[in-house]
């Protein structure tokens, strides 16, 4: 992987779902956000993932990324064509479970880790004890994951 990686919020939601956003900053290299997704996060102040995400924020795990112009026919949603017009500019990856997002950065011959990946790489790295429960939570919580994507994320890591 890179050593920057731009977060969609969605992605960013999903993780502080089901584990320390702490996490992040140690093993994953910069995770950072634009300002645009950053506000997507903090929309809904009745949700506990937005206080997660601005704690981390706070805290330094995450580093608030200026937007940059973006093309305005991607056809992506406002968030994951910040994340990835921020990722051209820094050539970093981006961290996005977005369909469109990640066939749009991945043609655009941008590096592309979605939530189970970052999952597997916590697990690889000791961060995390078991993968499956994580995965479950996350489905539990309405975040849509293919059971074919899941059972592959649980066989990388010897759980399957």
């Amino acid at each position: 992987m890179v050593d920057i990686v731009i977060a969609d919020a969605g992605a960013l939601i999903a993780l502080s779902r089901v584990l320390s956003l702490a996490l992040l900053a140690d093993g994953f290299g910069q995770i950072r956000l634009t300002q645009t997704v950053l506000a997507e996060c903090l929309a809904r102040d009745d949700r506990p993932e937005g206080h997660a995400i601005r704690l981390a924020v706070d805290a330094g795990w995450l580093a608030v990324q200026a937007d940059v112009p973006c093309v305005p026919d991607w056809n992506v949603g406002a968030g994951e064509a910040s994340a990835i017009a921020a990722a051209l500019a820094l050539r970093a990856g981006v961290l996005i479970d977005d369909r469109a997002g990640r066939r749009l950065a991945k043609s655009l011959g941008l590096p592309v880790i979605g939530v189970l990946g970052m999952l597997v790489k916590a697990k690889r790295l000791g961060k995390v004890p078991r993968l499956r429960p994580l995965a479950e939570q996350l489905v539990a919580s309405g975040y849509y994951l293919s059971l074919p994507v899941i059972e592959e994320a649980l066989q990388m890591v010897g759980e399957g």
